[in-house]
């Protein structure tokens, strides 16, 4: 029987769609108001979708597998390639012209996550990862930044199975849902990070709700993407509605786009060509000479890291 491995404190798991309390039985989770169950995968992940599926509009419900059909092929592109166990980060990374070109596959993934949280401090705190992907930002958080507990939830369960099987850390938790519709309690994260996956979430906004919920007041909404700089100016606007306070905005385009220059070879040697491999893959990391690389190199597109704090007053 897989038992449900979550905190005894700290972050809440609930159901996503009525967020009320669950209880473990035949190892499923059962919705106690709603009656809706989850299944608990191997390793006892929570499986946190399950009717909620039904829930999105054919065209959205559409989206998301795209999106969960894409990375399963990232993952298995990797399982192929001999490299998967050590490819634990999907992101452009971060690289500066004094920055030495490494042969790590990692390296400036792991200074863009450092970029991200340059300013904060996550000892004892409950972080909450939306859009996990391989577990490669929960490690590092783990290991580097003395936090009480991490959450990474992710939409695909390809990811999700690879964090679980790598995770050496007792207060590392994962979980298999949707952004949109966080299985998490109101109130109960002290950070939430989100980077590279919000401009494939069909409902941006009803993710920004969902992250004002989790938060508590005074909690810190940690935001990288790359996007085209319209929707930026949206975004931004939106979460001060919401009751966010922006206390940083960082442009760092020019650095991202050095990085996907210094580890193109990398990522060649891990996926193949184009023409070996999905192209949506190939597109979605940004490549130099795709049009997500050349938007970005143009100016339509802008790469940004955000500070966003819940403001005290506020509650859900």
């Amino acid at each position: 029987m897989h038992m449900v491995r979550w905190p005894v404190t700290g972050i809440v798991l609930v159901c996503p769609s009525c967020k009320s309390e669950l209880e473990e039985a035949d190892q499923k989770l059962l919705c106690l108001d709603c009656t809706v169950s989850y299944s608990i995968e191997d390793g006892g992940v929570p499986f946190m979708l399950g009717e909620l599926q039904g829930h999105d509009s054919r065209d959205t419900a559409a989206l998301k597998k795209n999106v969960i059909n894409m990375f399963t092929a990232y993952n298995q592109s990797l399982d192929e390639s001999g490299l998967s166990r050590f490819s634990t980060f999907i992101n452009w990374g971060f690289a500066t012209n004094s920055s030495q070109t490494s042969a790590s596959v990692n390296r400036n993934s792991i200074r863009l996550l450092q970029e991200c949280l340059d300013g904060l401090n996550l000892e004892d705190a409950n972080v909450l990862e939306v859009a996990c992907g391989r577990g490669g930002s929960v490690r590092e958080l783990c290991r580097s930044y003395g936090l009480k507990s991490v959450v990474g939830l992710d939409l695909t369960e390809a990811n999700i199975a690879f964090c679980q099987l790598n995770n050496r850390f007792p207060n590392a938790y994962f979980c298999i849902g949707d952004a949109e519709r966080l299985p998490i309690g109101s109130l109960c994260c002290d950070i939430v990070l989100n980077m590279e996956a919000s401009d494939l979430y069909p409902s941006i906004k009803s993710f920004y709700d969902e992250v004002f919920r989790v938060l508590k007041p005074g909690g810190i909404f940690v935001y990288a993407d790359d996007l085209p700089t319209w929707k930026f100016d949206d975004g931004e606007r939106y979460l001060h509605e919401l009751g966010f306070e922006l206390l940083m905005s960082r442009d760092i385009t020019g650095e991202v786009l050095l990085s996907s220059d210094q580890v193109q070879k990398n990522r060649i040697a891990a996926f193949g060509s184009e023409d070996q491999m999905n192209t949506a893959i190939w597109h979605t990391m940004g490549v130099p000479g795709t049009p997500l690389y050349d938007e970005m190199k143009s100016g339509e597109r802008q790469y940004k890291i955000m500070h966003f704090r819940k403001q005290a007053h506020h509650n859900v």
